[in-house]
């Protein structure tokens, strides 16, 4: 079976009418096209279907071939073992997996096996193993995570009409060209055409932003002279008829549609009934096509990494090259000096010796090797895995799912927040926000306490038989599958511990018996059988012998229901526009129940004071009316003529809108003050948005009037940023000067479209234009819609909503906000702050071991032959007591430490480009670092007496041959290569047998050689063949170097607590007690020191000997005297420091690249793992919400 038309065919036709929203556009560009296709017959003639009958059962395979399945595969959870892969693919543990091994095979190879050289290898490979394993498990809990929250079941039935018959299929079986029956309630399954004549009302918020329901059917145009104009200001924002004069642009301009034909997957028919022609299903749906890739390396591989982490690589391959530098350099010099040695033949190099000579070699590359080691910061990896991971969870508490762990560090960044408004800055549920009630204005909260029975009576049944009883108020729901079985289970808001408000049917009704509910003072939980609201419905059911109706149309702006009244006769009930009602009253409902006239003066009050105030807050105003019969003045046929609605008596006037959530205006101050600029995206009026910016505090209307801040319709925008308004990816068709000359000013996007959200994030995450001292900005993008799915990709980090957000919407975001609270977005900038200080504390702590660690290691294979301290020794204090004082450093919580919150929010965010290394930070790294320095090499080289040894290896066997400048009455530690230079020239080498000398052998006779009686004369070498070997052995545990490990841990602990503060604070107290892990990680380290220092056998393995309480109180007291240096470091200039690469700076063309790579990467590892928002079967609405 062949089709005329193609999915490329509807899909273009779909985004002609989304793009195209108002009445003038219809006419001039979506009608031809519809007349081209034959008009819907012509449609229906095309798809060889008919919307009477339906398609022939047969032909549906067919149809699934040629148009698609109405079903996305779900791909399975990603293997453990891929996210093990992805996290080893890290430069920085690629690298120490290699120097791992090589260590290994070095130590079991070449050392005698006593030395335990293995083991430096091995304690490197056991950090990444647990680096790649703390990583992996943290991306798997978020993916399964993730997949509980959308994991929703979508097998739904649905009525369609095949063969005339109507019967009900599986979703997944609808096909292009099938008639599908629609009624309230009703999740709509596919994209299509209604046009038919039908009662159909479809909620289009989650998609278009739209808070009011639309009616659906052949486009039905507003009569001219039946809707108001827009001042020209707005016509020319709009972009209508640019080049013609006021005059032909108001004669021109029409508004949306009452009625419009097509209807989109995912939305929800709120109202009515009818029926609708497939079009498009699947990945062919608009809501897919919004979910459409964007990138175009889609097949690179990538690992996803932040602009932090790729900052944090570049830093350490950077340290490693001058690790490597210095450890090549000093093993050519350990080379060279043993090639002038064996020249000049000094001791024990006379002559080659393999068992000594070949070992030494080994020396060289092992001490070249821990340089290298020591120089890499190995804690960086883990440190920023747990900072994430730490993050992560606790972000949990404050309502953010994230998805994406870079996506916390960098929210710290974040410039501006584009957000949507319906559900997002909005409750997404109208509202009574205003009212005017029996002669005066009051606010909603305090009608119920201000009136008289007779008063809340009357406004009560005038609002609730009014309204259809399809139209409800209920408890939200969550939709979970337990045991198998799909259950819903409400939810409960946590501030009252009720019921959280859903609405069910027409979103303006709901506002009204919402207020009836407050008129009488309800407190109970929604849903409940006995509000206000149903007590009237039962006791004036729509069923009720004598109930007549004037519906409601775009003409008569008003709508009326006829009931028997219960007092006797029959009462009339009216509402509608404020204006058109009013004229039809004659008399007002006064505040004791009587009635009083309503004159012109007090009409000119109502308009100016009420209806006009307002309509200028952005409220849209409905009068409630009533009016009193003796009879029914119902015709015979029960139809209610016009003419009854007039002599009414005005009860009230309300204003409702979709109002905002109370955080919201704290929360965007908050921004501001955090140097976060918030922009709303909205498919609202240009009015009604500016009003609802206005009161959220995102346009100030002082700057509006000077022009510092903008508000525009996307028309508009579209025109001026883009050079082809038609491309199926405008986003690469932008206009940069264009976007340039309005994106800093622009506050407010009305009337805008998905596209027009996507092509704004795009346009100011590509600008580089400087603005508030930022080069490039940062951009985050909220929303709840499947509307908001291409921006959300797009933006450096999407925040989706939980509650009231569409699967498509959570799939693609980074974070889910799971209370639906735009308070939770600070939450995250908060977190994000937090985060990449806290990396930043690791980093400072982190480079000030590895400078001491480094020199010390360098300084003693240049000076003293070997380093002073083990290559085991420096293990520990590089990967096992970082990786602790990860835990402690990166674990801060700003919503425990007194005054971090604050302190985070009230300063500017981090430039992209910032160098990770502030001033302040080199400057403390660099004093601690060459302080520390000082001490040791005090410790090194002026302690430890040069003699023999006596009753042990740490005591002299007599007087000292050289005596060090600070006597301890310890014996040197120091290698025995470098104490030579201090002994007598007759005990500084054995020399090696030379027949010519008698003076390195001894010459004797008649040795007896056994009991036999055999005797030996001639020579015995002084020098035993043992001697070099024992001269350049594993080395001795001695006291004098573990006290300089011993002083430099504990210095290094001490510092921990100095490197909590990275702003120049004084007092790095402030806030530790606050975090428990510092507490436990401090005195877990302190503790395992002690037991690596004393424990024999641990101690052995860690080349220590046991100190006693003297020389531990020493070793304290120098540790301690770190707390000391903080202040005197304080008192020390750091301006003048240049900062450059090294530091961890970026420039604007390096990050342009890298976060190019970067998405594409991330795009690239999503789409390979599964776990793209088109890769999951889903309607496209909240499935686990249900109103």
């Amino acid at each position: 079976m062949a089709f005329p038309l193609s999915v490329d065919d509807f899909k273009k036709f779909v985004l002609l009418n989304i793009n195209n929203r108002l009445g003038h556009d219809v006419r001039a560009k979506v009608l031809p096209v519809l007349e081209g296709y034959g008009s819907y017959e012509g449609l229906c003639e095309k798809l060889k279907t008919n919307i009477h009958s339906g398609i022939n059962p047969d032909e549906v395979a067919q149809r699934q071939e040629h148009y698609g399945r109405n079903y996305i595969e779900q791909k399975p959870l990603t293997p453990f073992w891929k996210f093990c892969w992805d996290a080893l693919q890290d430069p920085t543990l690629i690298f120490l997996s290699c120097a791992s091994v090589v260590s290994i095979i070095i130590g079991t190879v070449f050392e005698p096996i006593e030395c335990l050289g293995w083991l430096d290898g091995l304690a490197i490979m056991v950090a990444v193993i647990v680096v790649v394993l703390v990583g992996a498990i943290q991306e798997s809990s978020k993916e399964k995570q993730f997949r509980a929250l959308t994991d929703k079941a979508s097998d739904d039935l649905v009525n369609v009409i095949r063969a005339g018959t109507q019967k009900q299929v599986s979703n997944r079986d609808v096909v292009v060209g099938d008639v599908l029956v629609l009624s309230t309630g009703d999740i709509i399954t596919a994209d299509g055409l209604v046009f038919e004549r039908n009662t159909l009302k479809i909620f289009e918020g989650a998609l278009t932003g739209e808070s009011h329901a639309i009616s659906k059917g052949p486009f039905e145009f507003k009569e001219k002279g039946h809707f108001e104009v827009p001042p020209d200001i707005d016509l020319q924002q709009m972009n209508v008829l640019p080049e013609g004069t006021p005059e032909e642009r108001r004669a021109y301009y029409e508004p949306t549609p009452d009625k419009t034909p097509l209807v989109f997957k995912g939305t929800e028919v709120q109202d009515g009934e009818g029926k609708m022609l497939v079009i498009a299903v699947g990945n062919n749906t608009y809501e897919q096509i919004l979910l459409g890739d964007k990138e175009d390396d889609e097949d690179d591989e990538g690992s996803g990494r932040s602009i932090l982490q790729v900052k944090l690589d570049s830093m350490t391959m950077l340290i490693t090259k001058v690790g490597a530098f210095f450890g090549i350099g000093i093993v050519i010099i350990l080379f060279i000096r043993f090639g002038i040695l064996f020249a000049n033949t000094e001791c024990c190099k006379e002559e080659w010796n393999n068992a000594v000579h070949n070992s030494q070699w080994i020396g060289f590359i092992i001490t070249g090797i821990t340089i290298f080691v020591v120089a890499v910061p190995e804690g960086l990896p883990l440190a920023v895995t747990i900072a994430l991971a730490f993050s992560v969870r606790k972000m949990m508490t404050d309502q953010n799912m994230v998805k994406t762990s870079s996506a916390c560090e960098t929210m710290g960044s974040a410039t501006t927040i584009c957000s949507d408004k319906t559900g997002t800055l909005t409750t997404s549920m109208m509202t009574v926000m205003q009212s005017w009630v029996a002669g005066s204005k009051c606010e909603p909260k305090d009608v119920a306490g201000k009136y008289s029975d007779e008063v809340k009576s009357s406004i009560s049944h005038a609002m609730t038989i009014n309204t259809s009883e399809k139209t409800d108020i209920v408890a939200k729901t969550n939709k979970k599958i337990v045991d198998g079985k799909e259950v819903e289970e409400p939810v409960n808001d946590p501030n009252t511990g009720k019921y959280m408000i859903a609405y069910s049917g027409n979103a303006t009704e709901c506002a009204m018996i919402k207020f009836v509910n407050q008129l009488n003072g309800f407190d109970g939980n929604p849903g409940d059988a006995s509000m206000p609201y149903k007590k009237i419905r039962n006791n004036f059911p729509e069923s009720a012998e004598g109930r007549a109706a004037i519906t409601f149309s775009s003409k008569r702006k008003r709508m009326s229901t006829l009931v028997p009244w219960t007092a006797g006769g029959f009462r009339l009930f009216t509402k509608g526009a404020s204006e058109m009602v009013m004229s039809l009253c004659t008399t007002y409902l006064d505040s004791d129940g009587s009635t009083k006239p309503l004159d012109d003066a007090t009409r000119k009050s109502l308009e100016d004071d009420v209806i006009n105030e307002f309509a200028s807050q952005g409220l849209r105003t409905i009068s409630v009316a009533y009016r009193q019969f003796e009879a029914s003045p119902a015709a015979e046929d029960g139809s209610l003529p016009e003419a009854t609605e007039t002599e009414l008596v005005l009860a009230c006037i309300v204003g409702i809108e979709d109002p905002l959530r109370p955080e919201v205006p704290d929360s965007v101050q908050t921004c501001r003050n955090a140097g976060i600029v918030v922009r709303m995206v909205t498919g609202d009026n240009l009015a009604t948005a500016k009003a609802i910016s206005r009161k959220a505090g995102i346009l100030d209307p002082a700057k509006e009037a000077s022009g510092d801040e903008l508000a525009m319709t996307g028309e508009q925008f579209r025109t001026r940023v883009l050079s082809d308004q038609n491309s199926e990816t405008p986003e690469r068709c932008i206009i940069q000067s264009e976007m340039d000359a309005i994106w800093p000013k622009l506050r407010v996007l009305a009337r805008s479209t998905p596209t027009d959200k996507l092509v704004l994030v795009t346009g100011i995450q590509k600008s580089r234009l400087v603005v508030d001292g930022y080069t490039r900005q940062v951009v985050a993008v909220t929303g709840d819609g499947t509307n908001d799915a291409p921006a959300l990709k797009q933006a450096d980090v999407g925040f989706a909503m939980y509650i009231n957000g569409t699967q498509v919407a959570q799939q693609a975001a980074d974070i889910v906000i799971l209370d639906d609270n735009f308070q939770s977005i600070v939450a995250a900038v908060k977190w994000g702050r937090c985060v990449y200080d806290n990396i930043c504390k690791f980093l400072q702590f982190q480079l000030t071991v590895n400078i001491t660690a480094c020199t010390i290691a360098v300084v003693g294979a240049a000076v003293l032959t070997e380093s002073p301290l083990k290559v085991i020794q420096l293990l520990w204090v590089n990967l096992i007591m970082d990786s602790f004082a990860s835990l402690a450093l990166a674990t801060d919580d700003p919503n425990r430490v007194p005054g971090l919150k604050e302190q985070l929010l009230n300063r500017k965010p981090y430039p992209r480009t910032q160098a990770l290394l502030s001033k302040i930070m080199v400057r403390n790294m660099f004093a601690h670092a060459l302080y520390q320095l000082l001490v040791l090499f005090i410790l090194i080289f002026c302690i430890g007496d040069v003699c023999e040894a006596g009753a042990t290896i740490n005591e002299c066997g007599g007087v000292p041959y050289w005596r060090a400048p600070i006597d301890v009455g310890i014996r040197s530690g120091r290698p025995a290569d470098y104490d030579l230079i201090n002994l007598p020239a007759d005990v500084k080498c054995i020399d090696a047998y030379k027949q010519d000398d008698p003076s390195t052998y001894w010459y004797v006779r008649d040795m007896p050689l056994d009991a036999s009686g055999d005797t030996f004369e001639g020579a015995i070498p002084i020098r035993q063949r043992t001697y070099c070997e024992e001269q350049h052995g594993c080395g001795e545990r001695s006291i004098h170097m573990t006290i300089v490990f011993n002083s430099f841990v504990l210095m290094q602990i001490f510092n921990e607590i100095n490197t909590r503060k990275l702003h120049g604070e004084m007092n790095q107290f402030a806030g530790a007690l606050y975090n428990d892990w510092f507490i436990r990680v401090m005195v877990g380290t302190l503790a395992s020191q002690v037991v690596l220092v004393q424990v024999p056998g641990i101690n052995t393995a860690f080349g220590c000997s046991g100190l006693d309480w003297a020389q531990w109180l020493v070793c304290v007291a120098i540790g301690a005297s770190e707390l000391l240096v903080h202040y005197l470091c304080a008192l020390l200039p750091y301006e003048w420091i240049p900062l450059g690469s090294w530091a961890g700076s970026m420039d604007d063309a390096t990050l342009d690249e890298t976060a190019e790579e970067i998405r594409a990467e991330m795009a690239a590892k999503e789409k390979g793992a599964g776990n793209t928002p088109g890769d999951v079967e889903m309607s496209g609405v909240p499935q686990q919400v249900r109103n």
